[in-house]
Protein backbone atom coordinates (compact mmCIF):
# COMPACT_ATOMS: atom_id res chain seq x y z
CA UNK A 1 0.00 0.00 0.00
CA UNK A 2 1.54 3.01 -0.85
CA UNK A 3 0.69 6.74 0.41
CA UNK A 4 -1.05 7.52 -2.87
CA UNK A 5 -3.73 4.64 -1.90
CA UNK A 6 -4.33 6.21 1.16
CA UNK A 7 -5.81 9.83 0.35
CA UNK A 8 -8.54 11.05 -1.48
CA UNK A 9 -7.59 12.23 -5.28
CA UNK A 10 -8.11 15.94 -4.15
CA UNK A 11 -5.91 15.77 -1.38
CA UNK A 12 -3.29 13.47 -3.32
CA UNK A 13 -3.44 15.74 -6.05
CA UNK A 14 -2.87 18.89 -3.15
CA UNK A 15 0.14 16.28 -1.53
CA UNK A 16 1.79 16.53 -4.68
CA UNK A 17 1.73 20.48 -5.50
CA UNK A 18 3.36 20.66 -1.88
CA UNK A 19 6.38 18.42 -3.15
CA UNK A 20 6.89 19.82 -6.36
CA UNK A 21 7.12 23.35 -4.43
CA UNK A 22 9.35 22.14 -2.02
CA UNK A 23 11.55 20.12 -4.82
CA UNK A 24 11.89 23.65 -7.32
CA UNK A 25 12.98 25.81 -4.01
CA UNK A 26 15.13 22.96 -2.79
CA UNK A 27 13.96 22.72 0.71
CA UNK A 28 15.25 19.10 1.14
CA UNK A 29 15.17 18.48 4.60
CA UNK A 30 11.61 20.03 5.07
CA UNK A 31 10.54 17.62 1.65
CA UNK A 32 12.19 14.81 3.71
CA UNK A 33 10.63 14.87 7.07
CA UNK A 34 7.35 15.25 5.37
CA UNK A 35 7.96 12.32 2.93
CA UNK A 36 8.93 10.34 6.13
CA UNK A 37 5.35 11.22 7.59
CA UNK A 38 3.58 9.95 4.69
CA UNK A 39 5.66 6.83 4.75
CA UNK A 40 4.37 6.06 8.56
CA UNK A 41 0.93 6.18 7.49
CA UNK A 42 1.08 3.79 5.41
CA UNK A 43 2.41 1.30 7.41
CA UNK A 44 -0.76 2.32 9.83
CA UNK A 45 -2.69 1.59 6.67
CA UNK A 46 -0.87 -1.38 6.33
CA UNK A 47 -1.68 -2.34 10.07
CA UNK A 48 -4.87 -1.77 9.60
CA UNK A 49 -5.70 -3.93 7.26
CA UNK A 50 -4.56 -6.81 8.69
CA UNK A 51 -6.89 -6.89 11.38
CA UNK A 52 -10.19 -9.08 11.13
CA UNK A 53 -13.46 -7.41 10.26
CA UNK A 54 -14.90 -6.05 13.60
CA UNK A 55 -18.57 -7.70 11.49
CA UNK A 56 -16.65 -11.22 11.94
CA UNK A 57 -17.49 -13.82 14.58
CA UNK A 58 -14.36 -15.03 16.21
CA UNK A 59 -13.91 -17.65 18.72
CA UNK A 60 -11.18 -18.25 21.09
CA UNK A 61 -11.30 -21.51 23.22
CA UNK A 62 -15.08 -21.36 24.90
CA UNK A 63 -15.74 -17.79 23.72
CA UNK A 64 -16.93 -15.72 21.18
CA UNK A 65 -16.95 -12.40 19.90
CA UNK A 66 -19.33 -10.65 17.72
CA UNK A 67 -21.21 -7.47 17.01
CA UNK A 68 -23.68 -8.47 20.06
CA UNK A 69 -21.26 -9.22 22.60
CA UNK A 70 -19.08 -5.92 21.64
CA UNK A 71 -22.38 -3.72 22.12
CA UNK A 72 -22.75 -5.48 25.26
CA UNK A 73 -19.32 -4.59 26.41
CA UNK A 74 -19.12 -0.97 25.25
CA UNK A 75 -23.02 -0.94 26.64
CA UNK A 76 -21.80 -1.72 30.27
CA UNK A 77 -18.11 -0.76 30.46
CA UNK A 78 -17.06 1.79 28.08
CA UNK A 79 -16.07 4.95 30.05
CA UNK A 80 -14.50 3.56 32.73
CA UNK A 81 -12.48 0.63 30.91
CA UNK A 82 -12.77 2.62 26.80
CA UNK A 83 -9.92 1.77 25.39
CA UNK A 84 -9.15 -1.71 27.08
CA UNK A 85 -12.32 -2.86 25.72
CA UNK A 86 -12.82 -1.89 22.46
CA UNK A 87 -11.41 -4.03 19.36
CA UNK A 88 -7.54 -3.36 18.41
CA UNK A 89 -9.25 -2.56 15.16
CA UNK A 90 -11.35 0.12 16.01
CA UNK A 91 -8.46 1.40 18.46
CA UNK A 92 -6.09 1.31 15.37
CA UNK A 93 -8.44 3.47 13.16
CA UNK A 94 -8.70 5.64 15.02
CA UNK A 95 -5.08 6.44 15.61
CA UNK A 96 -5.06 5.89 11.95
CA UNK A 97 -7.48 9.13 11.77
CA UNK A 98 -5.39 11.37 13.45
CA UNK A 99 -2.36 10.53 12.57
CA UNK A 100 -3.80 11.94 8.66
CA UNK A 101 -5.14 14.59 10.48
CA UNK A 102 -1.62 15.54 12.30
CA UNK A 103 0.37 14.92 8.93
CA UNK A 104 -2.75 17.58 7.30
CA UNK A 105 -1.37 20.12 9.73
CA UNK A 106 2.36 18.95 9.18
CA UNK A 107 1.57 20.17 5.02
CA UNK A 108 -0.88 23.02 6.14
CA UNK A 109 2.64 24.63 8.26
CA UNK A 110 4.81 23.48 5.66
CA UNK A 111 2.95 25.72 3.10
CA UNK A 112 3.11 28.66 6.15
CA UNK A 113 6.43 27.75 5.53
CA UNK A 114 6.74 28.36 2.03
CA UNK A 115 4.43 31.64 2.08
CA UNK A 116 6.91 33.15 4.63
CA UNK A 117 10.03 32.89 2.13
CA UNK A 118 7.37 34.91 -0.65
CA UNK A 119 6.10 31.58 -2.50
CA UNK A 120 2.62 30.88 -2.68
CA UNK A 121 1.24 27.55 -2.94
CA UNK A 122 -1.50 27.37 -5.41
CA UNK A 123 -3.60 24.25 -4.09
CA UNK A 124 -6.39 23.54 -2.00
CA UNK A 125 -6.44 24.24 1.80
CA UNK A 126 -5.02 21.44 4.25
CA UNK A 127 -7.80 22.79 6.92
CA UNK A 128 -10.95 21.66 4.74
CA UNK A 129 -9.58 18.65 4.90
CA UNK A 130 -8.94 18.48 8.66
CA UNK A 131 -12.06 19.37 9.00
CA UNK A 132 -14.16 16.65 7.25
CA UNK A 133 -11.66 13.52 9.32
CA UNK A 134 -12.40 15.99 12.84
CA UNK A 135 -16.05 15.90 12.03
CA UNK A 136 -15.33 12.39 12.00
CA UNK A 137 -13.57 11.80 15.25
CA UNK A 138 -16.26 13.66 16.48
CA UNK A 139 -19.11 11.54 14.77
CA UNK A 140 -17.62 8.01 16.64
CA UNK A 141 -17.11 10.33 19.99
CA UNK A 142 -20.98 10.99 20.06
CA UNK A 143 -21.57 7.53 19.18
CA UNK A 144 -19.85 6.21 21.95
CA UNK A 145 -21.25 8.45 24.52
CA UNK A 146 -24.35 7.25 23.27
CA UNK A 147 -23.37 3.34 23.91
CA UNK A 148 -22.68 4.10 27.55
CA UNK A 149 -25.92 6.04 28.79
CA UNK A 150 -28.01 3.74 30.07
CA UNK A 151 -31.13 5.81 29.52
CA UNK A 152 -30.91 5.51 25.71
CA UNK A 153 -30.82 1.27 25.51
CA UNK A 154 -33.23 2.72 22.49
CA UNK A 155 -30.38 3.96 19.91
CA UNK A 156 -27.47 1.32 21.03
CA UNK A 157 -27.94 -0.86 18.50
CA UNK A 158 -27.88 1.91 15.78
CA UNK A 159 -24.86 3.72 17.15
CA UNK A 160 -22.67 0.01 17.54
CA UNK A 161 -23.79 -0.50 13.98
CA UNK A 162 -22.71 3.30 12.92
CA UNK A 163 -19.76 2.88 14.87
CA UNK A 164 -18.51 -0.50 13.20
CA UNK A 165 -19.41 1.25 9.59
CA UNK A 166 -16.53 3.98 10.91
CA UNK A 167 -14.18 1.72 12.46
CA UNK A 168 -14.16 -0.90 9.05
CA UNK A 169 -14.15 1.74 6.64
CA UNK A 170 -11.33 4.08 7.61
CA UNK A 171 -8.59 2.37 5.78
CA UNK A 172 -10.30 3.28 2.69
CA UNK A 173 -9.45 7.01 1.34
CA UNK A 174 -12.73 7.72 0.75
CA UNK A 175 -14.43 6.78 3.65
CA UNK A 176 -14.95 9.87 5.89
CA UNK A 177 -17.89 8.66 7.98
CA UNK A 178 -20.01 11.32 9.55
CA UNK A 179 -23.75 12.03 9.04
CA UNK A 180 -24.62 14.55 6.85
CA UNK A 181 -27.08 16.16 9.17
CA UNK A 182 -24.90 16.34 12.36
CA UNK A 183 -21.87 17.73 10.25
CA UNK A 184 -24.64 20.22 8.60
CA UNK A 185 -24.82 21.35 12.18
CA UNK A 186 -21.50 21.60 13.07
CA UNK A 187 -20.49 23.43 9.89
CA UNK A 188 -23.67 26.08 10.59
CA UNK A 189 -22.27 26.92 13.75
CA UNK A 190 -18.67 26.88 12.86
CA UNK A 191 -19.77 30.12 11.30
CA UNK A 192 -22.11 31.92 13.69
CA UNK A 193 -20.98 34.25 16.04
CA UNK A 194 -23.34 34.22 19.02
CA UNK A 195 -23.96 38.13 19.88
CA UNK A 196 -26.02 37.73 23.27
CA UNK A 197 -28.12 40.35 23.98
CA UNK A 198 -31.01 39.21 26.08
CA UNK A 199 -30.10 35.99 26.62
CA UNK A 200 -32.91 34.62 24.70
CA UNK A 201 -31.19 33.00 21.64
CA UNK A 202 -33.08 34.39 18.86
CA UNK A 203 -30.41 35.83 16.84
CA UNK A 204 -28.49 32.39 17.71
CA UNK A 205 -31.36 30.20 16.35
CA UNK A 206 -32.61 32.45 13.52
CA UNK A 207 -28.69 31.98 12.18
CA UNK A 208 -28.60 28.18 12.81
CA UNK A 209 -32.22 27.79 11.42
CA UNK A 210 -31.71 29.84 8.28
CA UNK A 211 -29.17 27.44 6.96
CA UNK A 212 -30.73 24.23 8.41
CA UNK A 213 -32.43 21.74 6.27
CA UNK A 214 -35.79 19.89 7.16
CA UNK A 215 -34.40 17.39 9.35
CA UNK A 216 -32.09 19.73 11.42
CA UNK A 217 -35.40 22.56 11.64
CA UNK A 218 -37.93 19.04 12.72
CA UNK A 219 -34.74 18.82 15.61
CA UNK A 220 -34.94 21.98 16.78
CA UNK A 221 -38.20 22.52 17.16
CA UNK A 222 -38.93 18.81 18.87
CA UNK A 223 -36.12 19.72 21.31
CA UNK A 224 -37.37 23.01 22.14
CA UNK A 225 -40.06 21.20 23.95
CA UNK A 226 -37.78 19.02 26.25
CA UNK A 227 -35.57 21.07 28.80
CA UNK A 228 -32.75 18.49 28.87
CA UNK A 229 -32.06 18.85 24.80
CA UNK A 230 -33.00 22.74 25.02
CA UNK A 231 -30.24 23.49 27.81
CA UNK A 232 -28.17 21.23 25.51
CA UNK A 233 -28.78 23.26 22.58
CA UNK A 234 -28.59 26.54 23.87
CA UNK A 235 -24.65 26.01 24.57
CA UNK A 236 -24.12 24.88 21.31
CA UNK A 237 -25.72 28.43 20.36
CA UNK A 238 -24.08 30.49 22.89
CA UNK A 239 -20.57 28.63 22.77
CA UNK A 240 -21.22 28.77 27.02
CA UNK A 241 -21.62 26.11 28.95
CA UNK A 242 -24.83 25.48 31.13
CA UNK A 243 -23.46 26.97 34.55
CA UNK A 244 -21.80 30.37 32.52
CA UNK A 245 -25.31 30.83 30.96
CA UNK A 246 -26.78 30.81 34.47
CA UNK A 247 -24.69 33.17 35.72
CA UNK A 248 -25.44 35.76 32.84
CA UNK A 249 -28.77 35.49 33.15
CA UNK A 250 -28.41 36.26 37.15
CA UNK A 251 -26.41 38.93 36.32
CA UNK A 252 -28.78 40.37 33.54
CA UNK A 253 -31.82 39.87 36.46
CA UNK A 254 -29.70 41.52 39.83
CA UNK A 255 -28.47 44.37 37.42
CA UNK A 256 -32.22 44.78 35.91
CA UNK A 257 -30.44 45.17 32.43
CA UNK A 258 -32.54 43.63 29.39
CA UNK A 259 -29.53 42.80 27.33
CA UNK A 260 -25.47 41.98 27.22
CA UNK A 261 -22.80 42.21 24.56
CA UNK A 262 -19.97 40.28 24.05
CA UNK A 263 -17.50 42.39 26.26
CA UNK A 264 -19.82 42.27 29.48
CA UNK A 265 -19.97 38.58 28.89
CA UNK A 266 -15.82 38.71 29.04
CA UNK A 267 -16.20 40.40 32.08
CA UNK A 268 -18.88 39.01 34.47
CA UNK A 269 -17.46 35.22 33.77
CA UNK A 270 -13.69 36.84 34.00
CA UNK A 271 -12.65 35.01 30.85
CA UNK A 272 -12.99 35.48 27.14
CA UNK A 273 -13.36 31.76 26.31
CA UNK A 274 -16.71 31.88 24.25
CA UNK A 275 -16.14 28.89 22.11
CA UNK A 276 -16.35 30.39 18.14
CA UNK A 277 -16.42 33.43 18.18
CA UNK A 278 -14.29 35.48 15.20
CA UNK A 279 -11.29 33.57 13.02
CA UNK A 280 -12.32 30.10 14.07
CA UNK A 281 -10.98 28.78 11.02
CA UNK A 282 -8.91 26.19 12.79
CA UNK A 283 -10.97 23.09 12.97
CA UNK A 284 -9.34 21.86 16.47
CA UNK A 285 -11.55 24.73 18.10
CA UNK A 286 -14.69 22.51 16.52
CA UNK A 287 -13.40 19.75 18.58
CA UNK A 288 -12.59 21.70 22.05
CA UNK A 289 -15.81 23.51 21.37
CA UNK A 290 -17.37 19.43 21.47
CA UNK A 291 -15.33 17.99 24.33
CA UNK A 292 -15.50 21.20 26.57
CA UNK A 293 -19.45 20.48 26.48
CA UNK A 294 -19.34 16.38 26.57
CA UNK A 295 -16.75 17.03 29.56
CA UNK A 296 -19.25 19.34 31.60
CA UNK A 297 -22.03 17.03 30.92
CA UNK A 298 -20.16 13.88 32.22
CA UNK A 299 -19.60 15.69 35.41
CA UNK A 300 -23.56 16.67 36.04
CA UNK A 301 -24.39 13.04 35.03
CA UNK A 302 -22.31 12.18 37.74
CA UNK A 303 -22.59 14.20 40.60
CA UNK A 304 -26.02 14.86 39.91
CA UNK A 305 -25.76 19.02 39.33
CA UNK A 306 -28.34 20.96 37.58
CA UNK A 307 -27.86 21.43 33.40
CA UNK A 308 -27.83 18.95 30.40
CA UNK A 309 -26.10 15.49 31.07
CA UNK A 310 -25.73 15.26 27.14
CA UNK A 311 -24.57 16.74 24.75
CA UNK A 312 -26.25 18.47 22.15
CA UNK A 313 -24.51 16.43 19.50
CA UNK A 314 -25.94 13.22 21.68
CA UNK A 315 -29.01 14.25 21.91
CA UNK A 316 -29.26 15.11 17.38
CA UNK A 317 -27.46 11.58 16.91
CA UNK A 318 -30.06 9.42 19.36
CA UNK A 319 -32.76 11.39 17.20
CA UNK A 320 -30.96 11.02 13.72
CA UNK A 321 -30.40 7.26 14.38
CA UNK A 322 -33.95 6.77 15.33
CA UNK A 323 -35.61 8.50 12.32
CA UNK A 324 -33.09 6.34 9.74
CA UNK A 325 -34.51 2.83 12.08
CA UNK A 326 -38.00 4.56 11.34
CA UNK A 327 -36.89 4.97 7.83
CA UNK A 328 -35.88 1.36 7.17
CA UNK A 329 -39.21 0.17 7.95
CA UNK A 330 -40.62 2.93 5.71
CA UNK A 331 -42.41 5.11 7.93
CA UNK A 332 -40.24 8.20 7.59
CA UNK A 333 -38.37 10.22 4.70
CA UNK A 334 -34.65 8.74 3.90
CA UNK A 335 -31.73 10.25 6.33
CA UNK A 336 -28.45 8.27 5.09
CA UNK A 337 -25.18 7.53 6.72
CA UNK A 338 -22.20 8.78 4.17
Amino acid sequence: MRYKDIWTEREETMISIVFDYLEKNSMDDVYRKLRESLVALEYQAVALSLYPSILQSNRLGGKERNLETLVAILSERYRDEDMFVMPSRAILSRSYEVSKINTLYMINHVIDILRDKGIEVESEKPLEFVCSRMLSIMTEDVLLSLLSDPSRMDVKPFAVKALVGIWEDRVSAESIAFHPELRNMWKLRQTSVPVFGCMTGTHEYFSLCKGANDVCLKYIFYSTEIPEEASALEEFLFGLNYEELCTIRTYLNNTGKSCVDRNEVKNVLMHDKVYFGENTDDPMELYRFFNHRRKKAYTRSCKGFDGPVRTFEENFMAFLLLMKNKTETGTVKSVQFN
